[in-house]
């Protein structure tokens, strides 16, 4: 395999391909239970129930970890921020610097 190959075109149409793979599968999933029950309405809600279980247990399982470690993170910047800005505040009143120049800039 050479080295000098793009990745990102083939991983893009990959990408793509399988969305659209996913969405004529359910789609025809849904067709083949709208001819089972003779409605439309039924198979759809099946459907998307089924969906809504998978995506709450995949944010459950896997995202939820990552969303709290990004919350944490945030966290600690708004910290490091605020103590800066008070150390700000403290060297422009130091300095004299008026409040109105301050909140100008």
């Amino acid at each position: 395999m050479r080295g000098n190959r793009p990745l990102f075109l083939p991983l893009a149409i990959m990408v793509v391909c399988t969305i659209i793979a996913s969405l004529l599968f359910v789609g025809a999933f849904i067709a083949w239970l709208a001819e089972l029950f003779g409605s439309l309405k039924l198979p759809c809600l099946i459907v998307g129930a089924f969906m809504a279980i998978i995506a709450a247990t995949v944010y459950s399982v896997t995202l939820k970890s990552y969303f709290s470690q990004i919350e944490n993170e945030l966290s600690v910047v708004y910290t490091v921020a605020r103590t800066v800005r008070s150390w700000i505040n403290l060297a422009a009143t130091v300095i004299g610097v008026k409040e109105s120049e301050d909140a100008e800039n």
